[in-house]
């Protein structure tokens, strides 16, 4: 062995000679001092010293664990080998520890480059990175025992992570069966809080790196917690991106959710506590710099999106419109595809929230056909609600929700101040210094990949942790839902005057809309023939629902155009049209279709003249006109275009039946008289009339639903609908008939009031 060691320590010395040959004149010897970057270093030479980054303390109830990353950088001509110098950790008491060399490095750094070590060595609980100190010496020539000293350099100098800069985490500490180099390195992004019914959530992104050579995904053994500057500590749990498998130096994402923290004091310092356990207890294996809260996106802003690879997202526009009985506001979002190939677009959902606790759904009344960018495509979401009178807009913000698949991730949360080392331990062990085991192979160190950030969002909902200070484990599980993925602020948004409104012309409806040439194929005309507000109950919002009449004058069969249809209020809100999907795809020569398109409009807005934008495939606009509700008649027949009915008479009966639970049945005969009031093409679910059974409360207690067109269809002259199974509980002289027009949309079925038939 003795052999071995001499006949290979002539080949070190001859390559550190090269290395390090002195070629400044006044030049004498190895010295502390400061790198080319500012950093403190070692100098070995003008041309090649070493720097440390990355420095952090884990501190233990028995053993703390510190790590740092030794950076050799070569600026000579010549390489130099790691194995020549003797790292170690030195205490002011005289203890003296040796770091292990974690994974695979080519120990051997080639001209203009810099060679990257990761280090962990066991230290003493009663360690502190104020008085620890790096030293370097060079061997002996022996190849065992240390020879001349280098230089040292406190470490904690470049101990405190800065909230730009990744602090790097050894999973290995919290799950042995890990490789040496399971090594993440961990940013924070952003922070949103999000207003919950049992009080503020906080969701921070993670921008997280595996610096391994292996494959993995996030450890469950990583306990969470977050502390704010004063101790606190609150729970805190991995509710999106658990799964997700994290290649080698492949940005990644994680959401992390934290309940309450830093809502007593917002504006406080806080920071994600990771930890682990051990025979001895609980330890911290790094600690990174959390933001209470990142400002809100401003209208105009683009930004990347968090769970997108190759997807910017873009805030448009934003309208808040205050009125005495409310305040509507509106966004629009973009999102562009930068990249290379087709991308997915997000399933988005969207919460308005204001104050530290209050929320309204977003209801989304536009939103992009496909589920796929092409490159250089962009796509727009558009959200609409109604907020509280006196709302500021200053305080309203938009969260988008991004879905996230089912995932569960266990937090636990320490004593109040999680994985604080015990004031008493033994004091630390001396040991002496060892050789580097690194490869030396010679590869160009430094020179790292780089690659686009993939972003996964999966993993699950999670149940609200309560803030702890103690002790416990909360399970952040779920089905299936949704994290903040963005945070929009509507403090620029406009006040909604002008716009398409003030620019559109008068139009008379049933006439031809008066469109550019050339804005559809010759021959082709469109009218708006029927303008009615109707009722969703399933959402609770007023749907408006236009037909549009196209016609075919020329000799052949045209394809219906896919126009967008949008209607715009005097106050600037926009409220996009969705056309009906069972519409037919052509039109003969000398006929006519009809194709409807439905409008979600919140209860607060009353506006009852609208202006009607119509644009083409490519979104540009071919005109707009000003265009009114229609109103009901209150007599004569009524409109459920293209059919008319003139309900002539009706008579309404009951009959009582013992044999089975003493039920009634309800009889109605509707005298009507249906005409076609034109020969168009109308799909079997267009309109419907719908007969509804309602007591004297209102409360339904059966309906039928009669086509115009197909099997069953309403017909003129005398027809009987009968409503069985009424209970005796139920039976009531006030009960009464309400009719309606019913029409399916893409968003539920949408009703018209018609008429009331008194029992």
């Amino acid at each position: 062995m003795e052999k071995d060691k001499r006949n290979k320590l002539p080949k070190l010395l001859v390559t550190l000679t090269a290395a390090v040959a002195i070629s400044s004149a006044g030049w004498s010897g190895p010295f502390t001092g400061k790198a080319s970057a500012g950093a403190a270093g070692i100098f070995v030479s003008p041309k090649v010293y070493f720097t440390v980054e990355d420095v952090s303390l884990a501190k233990g109830t028995g053993k703390s664990s510190l790590h740092f990353t030794l950076l050799l950088h070569n600026e000579g001509s010549g390489t130099v080998d790691l194995n020549a110098f003797a790292v170690s950790v030195n205490a002011p008491d005289g203890s003296r520890y040796t770091p292990k060399l974690s994974g695979t490095s080519s120990a051997r750094v080639w001209p203009d480059s810099t060679g990257r070590y990761i280090y962990t060595a066991e230290v003493s609980s009663q360690a502190s990175l104020d008085t620890l100190k790096l030293s370097l010496n060079r061997w002996a020539s022996d190849g065992v025992s240390k020879g001349a000293g280098i230089g040292s350099l406190p470490l904690a100098a470049d101990a405190a992570p800065a909230p730009d800069k990744p602090v790097r985490v050894q999973l290995s500490e919290a799950d042995a069966s890990l490789p040496e180099d399971a090594v993440l390195t961990i940013r924070a992004q952003d922070s949103i809080r999000w207003n919950r019914d049992s009080g503020q959530e906080l969701y921070t992104h993670l921008t997280v790196v595996n610096e391994g050579s292996t494959a993995l995904k996030w450890n469950d053994n990583v306990l969470l917690s977050v502390q704010d500057a004063k101790g606190r500590t609150y729970t805190a749990a991995v509710v999106s991106g658990a799964d997700t498998l994290l290649e080698p130096q492949e940005p990644a994402v994680l959401t992390v959710k934290t309940s309450a923290a830093g809502s007593a004091s917002p504006g406080t310092a806080l920071k994600l506590v990771l930890s682990a356990k051990n025979s001895g207890g609980t330890f911290t294996i790094g600690t990174v710099p959390v933001p209470d809260e990142t400002t809100a996106v401003s209208v105009g802003e683009a930004i990347p999106y968090v769970y997108g690879d190759g997807l910017e997202l873009t805030y448009r526009s934003a309208v808040v419109n205050a009125k005495t009985d409310g305040t509507t506001v509106q966004t629009v979002v973009e999102f562009r595809n930068t990249a290379k190939e087709h991308v997915r677009l997000p399933d988005l959902s969207a919460v308005y929230q204001f104050g530290s606790r209050a929320t309204v759904d977003g209801v989304i009344d536009a939103k992009p056909s496909s589920a796929f960018l092409a490159p250089g495509e962009s796509a727009s979401y558009r959200y609409t609600a109604s907020l509280p009178t006196g709302v500021s807009k200053d305080a309203i913000e938009l969260l988008l929700l991004a879905k996230e698949s089912a995932a569960e991730t266990t937090a636990e949360s320490g004593g109040g101040s999680n994985g604080s080392a015990d004031a008493a331990g033994a004091s630390g062990a001396t040991a002496s210094g060892a050789k580097a085991s690194a490869s030396s192979a010679g590869t160009t160190a430094g020179s790292g990949a780089s690659s686009a950030a993939k972003a996964t969002a999966s993993g699950g909902s999670s149940s609200a942790a309560a803030a702890s200070s103690g002790s416990g484990k909360s399970t952040a599980a779920g089905s299936t839902g949704y994290v903040p993925a963005a945070a929009l602020s509507l403090a620029k948004a406009d006040s909604g005057k002008g716009g398409d409104y003030a620019a559109a012309q008068p139009y008379t409806l049933g006439e031809k809309l008066p469109l550019p040439n050339g804005a559809l194929e010759a021959g082709l005309g469109v009218s708006l023939v029927e303008f009615h507000k109707h009722e969703n109950e399933e959402i609770g919002y007023q749907t408006a629902v236009a037909k549009y009449k196209f016609t075919n004058t020329s000799g052949k069969t045209l394809d219906l155009p896919q126009l967008g249809m949008e209607l715009t209020t005097p106050d600037g809100l926009v409220y996009a049209g969705t056309r009906q999907s069972s519409a037919a795809a052509s039109i003969l020569p000398g006929t006519a279709a009809v194709v409807s398109y439905s409008y979600m409009i919140p209860p607060s807005d009353k506006t009852e003249t609208l202006a009607m934008t119509i644009t083409d495939a490519n979104k540009m606009s071919l005109g707009s006109y000003k265009v009114a509700f229609q109103a009901e008649a209150g007599s004569g027949p009524v409109s459920f275009y293209p059919f008319e009915v003139a309900f002539n008479d009706s008579t309404v009966g009951w009959t009582y039946s013992t044999k089975t639970d003493a039920q009634y049945t309800y009889k109605l005969i509707l005298d009507m008289t249906i005409t076609r009031k034109e020969q168009v093409i109308v799909d079997s679910n267009f309109s419907k009339m719908e007969i509804e059974l309602l007591d004297p409360d209102n409360r339904s207690l059966a309906s039928q639903t009669v086509p115009f067109l197909g099997t069953g269809r309403l017909v003129s002259g005398k027809q009987t609908f009968f409503f069985n199974d009424v209970k005796s509980e139920q039976f009531s002289s006030g009960a009464h008939f309400n009719i309606y027009e019913v029409i399916e949309t893409p968003n539920g079925p949408v009703r018209r009031l018609i008429k009331t038939i008194q029992g």
